[in-house]
């Protein structure tokens, strides 16, 4: 009865920690106000891209619109270690709790020692091992190895897939199980998901659950219908380029 009651109270636990919808703010460099209006709207999770061209880590989209001044450093990185130091004087508290998801479009090799100088830079900054109140970096895109996560420095956190048998150590890496839309339903975001798609949705949602881990699709509709329908299937975290709408519509609701 014992084991009974711990099992109940753990699962409840479980399902409330995903109870309140989260907003990942999709590809926020394309956006018009890259990091300011994702900050200011304190979304969840802030999503940039990068490619490695000669020895700078450039944010695009693809190499074909590169703009080597737009690094990592200059987008993101250094504006967060200026605020952080800014509001120390005051007092406040820069992070609320969002985390930086590193889209990585170039191998794992080739990035991962420039990334890690650069991130190495800011000291406990953006190290969520040695300082609890760090903003977490993300690791998605081409990853290394899911065996070797747990050999990567205490700052280094992966985007997890489904369907993938994680380690113990390993799965401690992991910060949430992320898959394409497309590879459940063709729904385009308007009217109903067909009932056969909510089912293989409600699946994978379930999978990531047992894990104890957030749920997120990329590449669904951008839609209010489908926002709600993901919600209402137990996704926990909302991909979208309309951070604005969003937010406002699951605060209002």
């Amino acid at each position: 009865m014992k084991k009974l009651a711990g099992f109940t109270l753990g699962l409840m636990l479980s399902l409330a920690s995903f109870a309140q919808i989260k907003i990942h703010s999709h590809n926020d460099y394309t956006h018009a106000k890259p990091l300011l209006q994702a900050y200011a709207y304190q979304v969840y999770e802030i999503e940039v891209d990068i490619f490695l061209i000669g020895d700078s880590l450039i944010v695009a989209h693809s190499k074909k619109d590169k703009d080597l001044t737009r690094t990592i450093n200059a987008m993101y990185l250094d504006p967060i270690a200026n605020w952080t130091k800014d509001d120390a004087k005051r007092g406040v508290k820069t992070n609320y709790g969002f985390r930086l998801m590193i889209d990585l479009k170039d191998s794992w090799s080739d990035v991962y020692p420039v990334l890690r100088r650069e991130i190495e830079k800011y000291g406990k900054l953006f190290d969520k091992g040695k300082d609890k109140n760090a903003i977490q970096i993300v690791m998605s895109g081409n990853r290394p190895a899911d065996s070797l996560y747990h050999k990567f420095p205490s700052w280094v956190y992966f985007d997890g897939l489904p369907n993938i048998n994680y380690a113990k150590a390993d799965l401690k890496r992991v910060t949430m199980i992320s898959d394409n839309f497309a590879a459940y339903s063709k729904w385009k975001g308007v009217g109903e998901i067909p009932a056969a798609d909510k089912l293989k949705l409600k699946k994978v949602i379930d999978q990531a659950h047992r894990l104890n881990k957030p749920m997120r699709f990329w590449g669904a509709p951008d839609t209010q219908e489908c926002w709600q329908q993901l919600a209402d299937l137990g996704a926990d975290i909302i991909n979208t380029d309309k951070i604005v709408e969003c937010k406002t519509y699951f605060e209002h609701k």
